[in-house]
Parts: structure tokens; sequence; C-alpha cells
């Protein structure tokens, strides 16, 4: 299983600080954060990247592309669509399989994160991201990428169950899901139990992995190694196993302080549960 280290770990850092620490903690590769380049600059800058990564022998092995294609402003949903479909062309230039993004947020007067996102989606903010994806779906297709959206709050797909539903409308077997029980865990809404994951059996194409702690008054602490937080991830890993997922997964650092210490660590006890949950 190809194991991924986040470019957000290192957001406080160059890149080339990121994939010097890919490499020397063993990492298989890098998902290339739009903290580390400029999207309107991606047909140069994308390719800057990869061959900085070359030389530390470190891959990029996703690209975080997407944007708001659910929003009233028609023109600019086009507009966005057109931005992505652009951008997929020049990865699938530079090699690149695999787009990690989204279809855009919903957020109303509760900042609570289980107060937005799905829970204030109509039918109509599903037909738009479906029309729009079918579209970039086919077009990813002829390219060679696999496009997932990663379940995040604030998000349409914030929870397995709005993803699931919207896999289903979009149909296109190069569009899938990329669960995010970090991201899960401090939405209120979204599931806890890996057993959910059933719901996305076979239309898994990458799964993040980050931990989190509750505190109190709904407070959330992500500056937790993948080890320390309040997630079992040895749950998650053994049900991915047990649903045939062979990979990539990324593990990503949200917190403050050194992340030189969470790419240390966070390698090694992922490579330790995948141990556990194979043998």
């Amino acid at each position: 299983m190809q194991v991924i280290m986040h470019s957000y770990t290192f957001r406080t850092y160059s890149l080339d600080e990121a994939f010097r620490s890919a490499k020397r903690f063993g990492w298989d590769g890098v998902e290339l954060q739009p903290c580390h380049f400029s999207r309107p600059e991606i047909e140069t800058e994308l390719p800057a990247a990869i061959a900085l990564g070359q030389s530390y022998g470190v891959p990029i092995a996703c690209v975080d592309i997407g944007g708001d294609v659910i929003c009233d402003d028609t023109s600019a949903a086009e507009a966005t669509v057109a931005q992505i479909e652009r951008e997929l062309e020049i990865c699938a230039a530079n090699g690149i399989t695999l787009v990690n993004g989204g279809v855009g947020a919903l957020r109303g007067d509760d900042p609570d994160y289980g107060a937005n996102g799905s829970v204030l989606a109509t039918d109509i903010h599903y037909a738009r991201a479906a029309d729009a994806y079918r579209h970039l779906g086919a077009v990813a297709a002829r390219l060679g990428i696999t496009i997932v959206f990663e379940i995040h709050m604030f998000a349409l797909h914030d929870t397995i169950a709005s993803t699931a539903r919207l896999l289903d409308e979009i149909g296109v077997d190069n569009v899938k899901a990329n669960p995010d029980p970090g991201n899960m865990f401090s939405t209120s809404t979204a599931e806890r139990n890996p057993d959910a994951l059933d719901q996305l059996a076979g239309r898994i194409g990458y799964f993040h992995f980050k931990n989190c702690q509750a505190l109190p008054g709904k407070q959330w602490n992500y500056s937790v190694l993948l080890a320390d937080g309040h997630i079992d991830f040895y749950k998650w890993t053994d049900k991915l196993v047990k649903l045939g997922f062979e990979g990539p997964v990324c593990v990503e650092y949200c917190g403050v302080g050194d992340p030189h210490v969470a790419a240390e660590q966070d390698r090694l006890y992922l490579d330790k549960i995948l141990s556990w949950v194979k043998h």
C-alpha cells in the first residue's frame, strides 16, 4: 500500500523541506497542496515541483484541485469547471493520475461544523455537483486520472452518507471518495463507526489519516500525532483492508509545532498498524 505524506504537514516550510523530510522519513510520495504551489501558475509550478521531488527520489502522488461548482452564480460555477478541466489537462501532461478535491462548501450562521455542509444541502446542490463532475469525470477518464472527494467539514461531502449520495448521482467510475476520519470526528453529523465505509465499498480511491482530540465546549485539538488522538485508526485501517482497498493512503498533520516529529512518528505508526491488520 502506497503511503503518502501531505505537503500541508509542512505548510510553514518550503516545498524543498517537505520533500527532504518525505525522503528522510521513508514516505512513498507527497500530496501537493496549494500551500506549496499557485493554482493560477500550475502550468509552470507543477512541473517544477515534480522536478524538485525527483531530485529527492520522491514522487508527487496526488495534487489538490477543486472548487465551488454548487453556488447560485452560474457563471462562477462554469468558470470553476473550466479551471478544473484545465488543471486536469496539465496534471495529465505531467504524469499525475490522482487529484483530490471538492465541489464546494455550504456555510450558515452557526459555526459548528455539524450545522453546515450537507445538512444545508438541497437536491439542487447535489444536481449541480453531479452535472459538473459527470463532465469533469469524463475528462479525467480520458486523461487516465482518478478524482476523489475528500470528506471535509463544511463541504457537501462532509459525511460518508452525503459522499455516497453524491457519487451515486454522478455515476462515473473514476470519481471516488477520500474518507477522512479526522475531519469527520469534529463534524457531529458525520459517522464515527468504520463500518459506515460499507456505503463506499468499491468507491474509495484514496484515504486520509489525521487524528484529533475532543475538548470541552465543542473545541477540537488537531495538534496530536496519529497514534495519540481519540480516533482508533487500527479499526479504520482494518475495515479498509477488509473492503479490499489497497491504497494509496495519505497522512496529514494539521497541528502546530515542529512537523518533523509528526512526519517521522506518523510514518512509523502507520507501518505498524498496516502490519498488524494484515497478519
